[in-house]
């Protein structure tokens, strides 16, 4: 886990300003640790702090902005279900003081409340933050494309997944699909989010693809008048992508 703070000097994990990824050296599939490095480039005096599976996580006794997290095995889920679950009340106090929390690929599934392992044959409870659940099937990869709305925001990305996330989460979701899959190929809503917490399967990875969505999430980490890293570079191959995204020849 990764935790920013955003108006110190430093980035850390689990600080103040700023969170980046979390448990880097288990938690780092898909490039999507870059989210953290390109929060870092963006932000104001960030400070980033990084946290091992070994180690207590730096939200434990402080307040981060930003806690950020990323794509592992199926393996390691487990293992990070566990490290976490004695901290969840410490998890739920922070989304309630509007700390933000993005969770990328796999790793949102593991605040589900419960991950069947059908290939293993294995139940694992989840964290229950949502009233979800996923099946992971290891002979079932879904690759595809997304293309929807965040609070208003354009988002764009890709996905490669085991898991799909089973429930009702249209009062909860993250973002409001028009091109690509939901939780499910019958939902038309990804991920989840509470208050500032978001989780998506969405991975890119998720900020250097949206430069505006960057944006946002430092807006919600409380910066003001935020301006996302190599703006205009990170538009116009956003804008490309939209166009392409947007194309009803380009598949999903």
């Amino acid at each position: 886990v990764s935790s920013v703070r955003v108006f110190t000097r430093r980035l850390m994990l689990g600080g103040r300003p700023v969170l980046t990824g979390g448990i880097g050296e288990v938690c780092n599939f898909y490039g999507d640790p870059q989210n953290v490095t390109y929060l870092a480039q963006s932000a104001r005096n960030a400070e980033i702090i990084n946290t091992s599976l070994l180690d207590e996580p730096y939200f434990v006794r402080e307040r981060p902005d930003i806690v950020v997290m990323a794509s592992m095995s199926e393996s390691t889920q487990r293992k990070v279900i566990e490290k976490l679950r004695p901290y969840m009340a410490r998890i739920n106090d922070l989304i309630n003081d509007g700390a933000v929390f993005l969770c990328t690929g796999n790793s949102c599934e593991i605040f589900c409340k419960k991950i069947n392992y059908v290939t293993e044959e294995i139940t694992a409870e989840g964290l229950g933050l949502f009233d979800l659940e996923v099946k992971t099937d290891l002979f079932a990869r879904y690759n595809g494309k997304v293309l929807g709305k965040a609070d208003g925001v354009t988002v764009t990305g890709f996905r490669s997944q085991f898991g799909k996330i089973y429930g009702d989460n249209s009062s909860c979701f993250f973002c409001e699909v028009e091109r690509g899959m939901g939780i499910n190929e019958n939902s038309r809503f990804e991920g989840m989010r509470k208050n500032n917490f978001i989780g998506t399967q969405v991975l890119g990875p998720i900020l250097p693809l949206n430069p505006e969505f960057c944006e946002y999430i430092l807006r919600l980490a409380g910066e003001k008048n935020p301006v996302a890293a190599h703006k205009e570079a990170a538009t116009a191959a956003f804008e490309q992508r939209l166009r392409e995204f947007s194309d009803p020849k380009v598949r999903f």
